[in-house]
Parts: structure tokens; C-alpha cells; sequence
């Protein structure tokens, strides 16, 4: 093949990659199916617990960012925009999500509970209210008789800077029943107000239960090479998504928290939870998140139970499958969060373009079942704190699957909602081999699909 030949066709593989990542979230598009788990009386119910504040017929959630605010020469309708620039500090506040005009909440919910609507709902995010900011990782330390050592300081400056933050989640904590918190982790090539449609519509989806976080970190430089600057930029963000989850583990009023990542998240996530885990068993103590979490001669705590980790989601993860194992297994990083739920599919086609791109094996979230060695289904199988669900849906984009199909989105509800294990009533999934769970697209649908 030819020099110039190569170039385009590394050209039309990074487009296409561009576009099953992004397209779905980036076009104007009409509000997520109802999961069969919110149809009818079900759906009633839990929207009935929804708190008197969140029933708007907008969507809030929280985020937090570590993008640079874009440059305009206007100024944004929206408020405060955000590119994909890398800030050294974390911005944090509300962004609303629009589902269009004149929408009224008893017939969003009605719509909400059963398959055919009213009326059509677009989201889009309408306003970005910046709250604070926190983080500066550099200004924890200082240099000393020529060595590197944590500001006397530096925990009692973080804990100022945290102040505003943790009114505004106490506020939040403070009018719903369940003080618990879903952070949301996007992935490739996501410009800032993707990952805020995604987790405000599956928020709604699931009932407003508990506070939504999203964590958007500075990816969507687009271009040929922009895989490889959101790749950098996934490695930048670590830092600040571990302080952000050390700030929600000793937040008093936080029982539990969920971790939800997608796609190049996943390995944002897994990453900051592997050097966390590292700290919180005392192997760098010389860190000031390590010091967070106890003394060394302090009873030690498992790395779930530091962090109020209750289960970490790894949705479609674009992770090798050989650095999977290395570090979940060889690091006991398994040990990281109370449940770990991981969903795949072999019809997932951005994931194989990823496979394309680094020459992987595998990557874990386009595993077919014969890919994994029996050994290793012995391993999942004796692990029951770890689930591998194959998601076998079809009918929607196959890299979004989770949040965009409702047998998907139902198990994941049911999962947040319930805590209840795979293969149990409320999760009946199939076990098409030992140490694997599946789905198709009957999951979880009712009999009468719409019916009141």
C-alpha cells in the first residue's frame, strides 16, 4: 500500500471510529425508549418517590470538569460553556437538561411509564450554572531540603476549597430518600455536553433516585488525531477524578457511591481506582489522598469500604483484555468496589475499530464467549463480586447499547435500584456458559409492552 493510501485509510478508520462513538449523543435526537423496568404501575410508583424539588420538567445533574472554559466572542445563552482544553483545576455546578417547550411533568411521566408518547422530547442542555472549583493538584506539594513532600497545608487548603462542593452535594443529599451518587464517566471524542445528556436521560429514566454526577473530562478534539489527544487527556484527568471520589468517600452523608463509565472511561476510571486502591492499602503513603484514608498503623480498610465504592459499572470498556486481567487480577483491583459489572458485546463495531487501532487480542468490550479461556471463566465464576454480562440487543447504536436500548438500561436500573445479584428474580439473566450472564432484547419486557 502506498504512503498516501495508508494515510486515507487511517483517515476514513478515525472518522468512522469519531462517528460510533459520538454521533448518537452530538445529533438532535428525541428522548431515550422507557426501560421495561419503568413501564406502568412500576414506573408510577418510583416517579411517585421522585422529590417534590426534582419534579421539573427539566432535567438537572451535577458535574464536574476538569475541560478549559471555551473562548467566545459572544457570550453562550447557556452560561458558561467548556471545550476540551485541560484545566489544572475542577470546575463544578448544575447544567439543565431541556426536553423541549411547554412540557408539563404528570405528562413526561406518563410518558415516561409506557412505550408509545404523546409527544416528542429533545434533549438539550439549556443551562450551565458554574458553582466553584477545586483541585489544583500541583499546589498540594512543595520542594524541601531537596525532596518532594505534601504542603503541611495542603489537606486543610483542599478541605476549604471543598466547601462550596459539599454544600452544593448536602443540598442535593438533603431532598432525596436515597443518599447515594451515580458518577458518570464519557468516553472518546465526547464534547462536554454529551455525557450531561447521557446521564441526565438515564437519571430521568431510572426515577431521579439518588444525585447524578457527571464527570466530564477534556476529550472531542476531533481530527485524525484526536483518539490519541483524548487518549493523553484520559491519563491527565486521573488525578482529578481520584480527588473527586475521595471527596464523595468522606462526605458524611454519603452511604453509597456508583461509578458508571463508558467506553475510553472505563479506563480513566479503572486507572484512578487502581492508584487509590494502591494509596488506601498504604503503598504511598507519602501522597496526600493517602492520608486521607487512615494512619499505617490503623486497622486497614478494604479499598470499597474507604471509598463507599457500592459498584463500579464498566459499560462497552475500550480496555485490552491482558491489561484487564493484569490489573484486576494481578493487583486485586477486584477488591476495589463491592460489585463489579461488566457489559460487552461482540456486535459492538467502535470497540473493533479500537482492536484495529492497538492490535489488541481483544478488548474487553467486544469479547465473544469463545474468547475466554476456560481457565478465566473459572476465575469470573468464583468471583461472584465480578458479573460479565454479554449484551445481545440489537436495534440501536452498538457501541451506546446501555443507555440507549431498554432491555440494557432496565438490568442497569434494577442493578442501582435493588443491588440485587445477576440471575435473580428481579435480574433474570441468562447463563449461557459458567462465569458469563447475557440478555437479548426480550430482557426484562413486560408481556403487554405499553399496556396500563
Amino acid at each position: 500500500m502506498s504512503f498516501s493510501r495508508c494515510i486515507r485509510s487511517v483517515g476514513v478508520h478515525f472518522f468512522a471510529f469519531g462517528l460510533l462513538l459520538v454521533f448518537p449523543a452530538g445529533c438532535q435526537r428525541t428522548l431515550i425508549a422507557t426501560p421495561y423496568a419503568m413501564y406502568g404501575d412500576t414506573g408510577r410508583e418510583t416517579f411517585e418517590r421522585t422529590p417534590e424539588a426534582l419534579r421539573t420538567p427539566e432535567i438537572p445533574v451535577i458535574f464536574v470538569t476538569d475541560r478549559l472554559e471555551a473562548k467566545s466572542d459572544e457570550p453562550d445563552p447557556r452560561g458558561v460553556w467548556y471545550g476540551y482544553g485541560r484545566d489544572l483545576w475542577m470546575s463544578y455546578g448544575v447544567a439543565r437538561v431541556g426536553l423541549g417547550k411547554n412540557v408539563e411533568w404528570a405528562t413526561l411521566v406518563d410518558d415516561s411509564t409506557r412505550a408509545a408518547r404523546s409527544r416528542s422530547y429533545t434533549p438539550k442542555v439549556v443551562q450551565v450554572e458554574p458553582k466553584g472549583r477545586f483541585g489544583n493538584a500541583l499546589l498540594f506539594y512543595e520542594a524541601a531540603e531537596g525532596r518532594l513532600r505534601v504542603r503541611a497545608d495542603a489537606i486543610e487548603t483542599h478541605e476549604r476549597e471543598l466547601e462550596g462542593f459539599n454544600a452544593l452535594l448536602s443540598e442535593w443529599l438533603g431532598r432525596t430518600h436515597r443518599k447515594e451518587v451515580v458518577v458518570f464517566v464519557h468516553g472518546f471524542n465526547n464534547r462536554f455536553e454529551h455525557g450531561i445528556l447521557r446521564l441526565a436521560e438515564a437519571w430521568h429514566m431510572a426515577g431521579r433516585i439518588g444525585v447524578p454526577i457527571v464527570y466530564t473530562w477534556p476529550a472531542g478534539s476531533g481530527g485524525i488525531k484526536g483518539y490519541a489527544y483524548d487518549r493523553e487527556s484520559g491519563e491527565f484527568t486521573v488525578v482529578h477524578l481520584k480527588l473527586l471520589l475521595a471527596a464523595l468517600a468522606v462526605h458524611p452523608a454519603v452511604e453509597k457511591v456508583h461509578l458508571v463509565a463508558h467506553s475510553r472511561g472505563t479506563d480513566v476510571a479503572v486507572t484512578a481506582l487502581r492508584e487509590l486502591h494502591a494509596e488506601i492499602r498504604g503503598a504511598t503513603r507519602n501522597s496526600m489522598l493517602g492520608s486521607r484514608f487512615g494512619k499505617p498503623d490503623a486497622d486497614p480498610m478494604t479499598t470499597y469500604e474507604a471509598l463507599r465504592l457500592s459498584t463500579l459499572v464498566l459499560a462497552a470498556p475500550d480496555m485490552d483484555l491482558d491489561v484487564f486481567a493484569q490489573r484486576f487480577f494481578g493487583e486485586n483491583l477486584f477488591r476495589a468496589a463491592e460489585r463489579i459489572v461488566i457489559y460487552f458485546s461482540d456486535k459492538d463495531e467502535a470497540i473493533g475499530l479500537a482492536d484495529w487501532l492497538f492490535k489488541s487480542r481483544r478488548r474487553i468490550g467486544a469479547m465473544r464467549i469463545e474468547d475466554f479461556k476456560p481457565e478465566s471463566l473459572e476465575l469470573f465464576g468464583a468471583t461472584p463480586s465480578i458479573e460479565l454480562i454479554e449484551c445481545g440487543v440489537t436495534g440501536v447504536n452498538s457501541h451506546s447499547y446501555l443507555v440507549e436500548h431498554p432491555a440494557a438500561l432496565s438490568d442497569l436500573i434494577v442493578l442501582l435500584r435493588t443491588g440485587a445479584p445477576a440471575g435473580s428474580a428481579e435480574r433474570p439473566l441468562t447463563r449461557p456458559v459458567k462465569g458469563i450472564w447475557g440478555m437479548d432484547n426480550s430482557y426484562l419486557k413486560p408481556a403487554e409492552p405499553g399496556a396500563e
